[in-house]
């Protein structure tokens, strides 16, 4: 495997930030339709539907995930605005050049990786679901 050459910092930023941004958009597609399967696979009655007991679990974990993914941008929003401001007071000027805290990002990293933690466990309860239902 050969390495890729002629990289720039700023190359290696777009490329981790896309990436993250389609596995987001992977979790949030995974969510719904979780919720679609354990919607389709509830027992009971439509006025008393009953969850087997690891959909329930799955299910937890999805809105988990899901609440999880809200936190993220919403947290990366105000530590980013924050920032701003701050910037702003300090009377920079709009097109200076200067590097924000390495800190600034690991909030919403941390959610990212736990959102995306959230929905393998989820899917951990699913596909043994599915697999028992239609495999076994």
């Amino acid at each position: 495997m050969k390495a890729t050459a002629n990289l720039t910092l700023d190359k290696v930023r777009e490329a981790y930030e896309g990436l993250s941004g389609k596995a987001s958009d992977i979790v949030r597609s995974l969510s719904l339709a979780g919720i679609a399967l354990i919607w389709l696979f509830k027992a009971g009655t439509p006025s008393s539907p009953v969850l087997e007991p690891a959909l329930l679990k799955a299910a937890f974990f999805i809105f988990l995930a899901l609440s999880l993914d809200l936190l993220q941008y919403l947290v990366g929003t105000f530590t980013w605005h924050s920032y701003f401001l701050k910037k702003e007071r300090e009377k920079t000027p709009p097109d200076s050049k200067f590097n924000a805290p390495k800190w600034i990002n690991w909030p919403t990293w941390t959610l990212f990786w736990l959102k995306a933690a959230a929905m393998f466990v989820a899917y951990s309860y699913i596909l043994p679901f599915l697999y028992q239902k239609f495999i076994a």
